[in-house]
Order: structure tokens, then sequence, then C-alpha cells
């Protein structure tokens, strides 16, 4: 379904979209003061709605957050269009200043804006509904989502500012100049929100609200924090039993029935735009492309092989062939994450409609098996294209965003992986090898026989399972084995042809530097 939203505009400013001052005034999309907005459950739903609406809003910043999550590692590589706004990642030479026009500063910003459009609901709630036990499923449904936001922030950036409250004013210099937070405080927040949340919004949704988050999503998501806070940067393992025991109450025969959740028998029917909110999505944004919302997704066309679907792909991320010879021939998710041949669909760069075109991993390049020639760009060495999306052509006339791809930043099969790793890391490996060949049998991967190397095992069923599900990054920093994935690159898969070397401060990313020009008690990470 399409929600509908409101933004609201609060004694004369509008929601506060960051912690620094140049962001306070976020465009609305309506001028409704407090008292208009909060007068009903309707005003309460639709501005809790504009929360989710804040992740859709911006079709660059979707492609900005790929890059962030999924690029700079020894198997992310250029396309043959290149690598656009995946170039600082991808060779390790980022700086706050050629970071700050593209994806750190409109990150920071979204997360901000989630966080500001969170804290309105949260400080008016019960003044559009009496009812507490109505009032606080609304109040835990923006909590959730608040700590979503800061979730992403803690680990893209480290701590950050915590502002906890509604913005009405700008006297409120020490939110709005707030300063950063500890990496723990900022765990410790994000699961007070989470473990509210958990106890109260609701354990199923309705078929009109579909896509709003539950109990078990907030469920989902606190395991998923406990195993991070298990690893680094704070390696507390005594989250890995905390992680263990809130996920086997969503993962299971009873708490999959309850919460709804479950693998679906095809991976491919997961990223279907005719089969949303499905069983296996945990966690999503949606878009819809229409004559009226021409603001949807960007990734598939950043993504998918030029000529594949619409013929005018502009193709930036690619995966090396190393990463493909880690599936199984008979693994159904090697062709679904890439696509290592195809018919194009258009003619154009060195190929005529319906060519075959297919990847040479020895020239790095696409190769049209007609007439041998290289195809697209004879510059640029070529990694094998992201495929994971749904792979119908957008529709005629509309834009490159124009793709009603959802934005799924959590699947049910990443709470599997989540569990048997924190399964592993207590010693319960038999629980674990069972969870993991789970996800291989539903792959048509050959079971493991044994529990040997299970470490190593899950790590690479992560990749294999959820590369390009945004969740790469994150997991090398939290295993702390990022300077062996800058050891395992070549030169080959940097676009510009010199290799990055391991640098702690790669750990994160640079704060915005426009954010600290702003904001005098806002430092820099270290490094940067």
């Amino acid at each position: 379904m399409k929600f509908k939203y409101i933004i609201v505009v609060i004694a004369g400013l509008a929601i506060c979209s960051s912690s620094c001052k140049k962001n306070l005034v976020e465009t609305p999309y309506s001028s409704l003061s407090s008292s208009e907005v909060f007068n009903s459950e309707t005003g309460l739903k639709e501005a809790t709605l504009g929360i989710y609406q804040n992740y859709t809003n911006a079709y660059f910043t979707t492609w900005y957050r790929f890059c962030l999550n999924e690029s700079g590692h020894q198997y992310s590589t250029a396309a043959f269009y290149g690598d656009a706004f995946c170039t600082d990642q991808n060779g390790f030479v980022g700086t706050p200043q050629s970071m700050v026009a593209g994806e750190a500063d409109q990150i920071w910003a979204q997360d901000y804006a989630g966080v500001a459009r969170a804290n309105t609901v949260i400080g008016n709630a019960t003044k559009a509904v009496s009812d507490t036990s109505i009032v606080n499923k609304y109040i835990a449904e923006a909590r959730f989502l608040r700590a979503f936001a800061y979730f992403d922030l803690v680990r893209l950036f480290g701590g950050v500012p915590i502002i906890d409250q509604q913005i009405t004013s700008l006297s409120q210099t020490n939110l709005i100049y707030g300063k950063r937070a500890s990496v723990q405080d900022t765990y410790n927040f994000i699961v007070a929100d989470l473990l509210y949340a958990a106890s109260e919004l609701p354990d199923t949704r309705s078929a009109t609200d579909a896509g709003r988050v539950t109990a078990g999503t907030a469920k989902a998501l606190l395991g998923k924090v406990y195993l991070t806070m298990a690893g680094k940067p704070l390696g507390q393992t005594a989250y890995y039993q905390k992680a263990v025991d809130v996920l086997k109450q969503v993962v299971g025969g009873a708490g999959e029935a309850k919460y709804n959740f479950g693998l679906l028998n095809n991976i491919a029917d997961v990223y279907s735009i005719t089969n949303k909110k499905n069983a296996e999505v945990v966690l999503a944004f949606s878009f819809f492309y229409s004559s009226s919302n021409t603001s949807a997704n960007l990734n598939p066309f950043f993504s998918l092989p030029n000529g594949y679907t619409s013929g005018d792909e502009q193709t930036f991320f690619g995966l090396t062939y190393a990463f493909y010879q880690l599936y199984e021939g008979k693994d159904k998710r090697r062709d679904l994450t890439m696509i290592s041949r195809y018919k194009t669909v258009h003619t154009g760069n060195n190929a005529n409609e319906g060519d075959s075109i297919i990847y040479n991993p020895t020239r790095l390049r696409y190769i049209d098996t007609n007439n041998h020639a290289i195809f697209a760009s004879q510059a640029i060495n070529s990694g094998i294209a992201f495929g994971k999306y749904d792979r119908t052509a957008r529709p005629a006339g509309s834009p490159p965003w124009g793709y009603s791809t959802d934005l799924i930043m959590m699947r049910f099969s990443d709470v599997v992986l989540c569990l048997a790793e924190a399964e592993i890391e207590t010693g319960n490996l038999s629980d674990a090898l069972l969870l993991i060949n789970r996800v291989r049998a539903r792959a048509g991967a050959s079971p493991y026989t044994d529990a040997d190397n299970m470490e190593a095992r899950v790590r690479l069923e992560r990749k294999l399972e959820l590369m390009g599900d945004y969740t790469t990054v994150f997991d090398i920093r939290r295993w702390g084995t990022l300077q062996n994935e800058i050891a395992g690159m070549s030169a080959s898969q940097v676009f510009s042809g010199v290799k990055g070397t391991y640098n702690t401060k790669y750990e994160l990313y640079p704060i915005p530097q426009a954010e600290i020009n702003t904001n005098p008690n806002l430092t820099q990470n270290p490094g940067y």
C-alpha cells in the first residue's frame, strides 16, 4: 500500500533535520501547526508514517547509502561506467572535503531528519490520543525508527550527538549544538528505544498497514544491535548471549508464526515488486513510482548492467570474479547477486539489440559474443554487475529513479544468520550449523556436514547471502577484519588504479565537514 503522511511545522520551525543549525529548517510538505495535526489518531498516524517517508524522499541518498554500506572491501569494484560516488570507499582515499557534498553528509542529514520526525511524534502523541494503550504503540513505532537512525549513525561515524526530544526553539542550543556522545552511550540509547518498542508494538499488522514495524521487527533489530555491541569497537562479549536470547524469540516455528516471518522458497521472490512486504522482509522503506510520484528508487539504474531491462542503465558498482567463484555453481544466489551474462535490449555500446553480453574475467570486461567487441567502455576495469533487484523494466518514459524497488534494510535470512553467529560465539555449534544449513538449503547450496571452522563459515555465509543488503561494511567493522579486506584488494579493482593501504581511521567514516563547520561542539574522527 502507499502510505499517506504529513510533516508538521511546530512553533514556526520546520522539524529539525540535523544536530546543526543549518539543517534546522526542512522544506515541509504541509504547513500544519502541532494543534492541527495532533488532534486525532488520524493526524498522529500520518505524522508517524512521515518518519518512514524520510528514507524515500531523496533518491540519490539511497545510492549514497548503498555506497557507504557495500563498497570498500576486497570484493567490491567499479563497473563499466566507473564507480560513481564509491571512489572514496573503494580506494580508501576519502576526506571530509571530498565527501562533503556526497555520501556521508547526505546520510547524516537523512538519519537526523528521521530522528527529528520521530521526536515530534513522541513529543506530541498524547495530544492526539488519550488512550495510553493506543498512544504507546505510536510512541513505540517512533522510538524504533529513532533507534534505527542512531544504529546507522553509530556504525558509520561512531558516537554522535543524541537528540532525545523535539526541537521547537532556536534557544535549545544544548540540542542544536550537541556534543558527541560516547559509542557506549549511543548504544545504550538505541537499546532503550528498542526494548520499549519490543514491549509496546503489536505482533503483526493488518494488510492495510503492512510494512509498519512490529514487536518482531524490534526484537530482530535488537538482536543485531547486541551482536554488534559484542564485536568491535565495544567488544562486550556478554552481548552474544543477549543476542541469542532475543533472536530465539523470533527465529523458529513459534516465533516465526507469531510475527509472520520466514524464508521464502525462492530468494528472488524477496525482491519482486509484485511481492512486497513478504515474510522475509523484516524492515523496508517503500518506493512507488507513478505519474504523480516520480521520485522513486535510483539504485537499480546504477547497478543493473547497461541494456539489461531499460537500455539506459549506468552501471557503477561491480563485484569481482573472485567473489563469483565463492559460490557453488548450483547456488541460486550467485546469478541473483551478479549478472554475468544477458542479452542487451538496445543497440549501442558496440552491441546490437539481442546480442549476448558475457563477462570475461581475464579481460575484466563485458564482451559481445556476436562481434567479440568490448561492451561499453574499453578503458575501465569492470567487475560483474550487481543484480539483486526486481528485474522488470521501469515504466516507459520514467526517469532513472523510476524504479518501484523497495529499500530493504533487513531480511529474515539476516536475522537467522545473526542468531547462528551468536550461537557460535556462545559455544552452541550444533544449533548454529542447523541455522546456516537452513539458509544454504534455500539457496540450493550443499549443506555443511560437520561443525568445523564455524566462525569462518558464518562470516562467509553472510557475504554470500547478504552482499548488497546494506550490511557488508558493518559486518567487516564489527569483525575487525577491515585490514584483511584491504590487503585482499588489488589495484585492478580500484577505479583510480591505486590501491589504498589500511589506516585505523577507515574503521569509521569522517564526520561531514559541513556539520563541524556549523557546530563548534562537534569533533572529527581521528585521522581525518
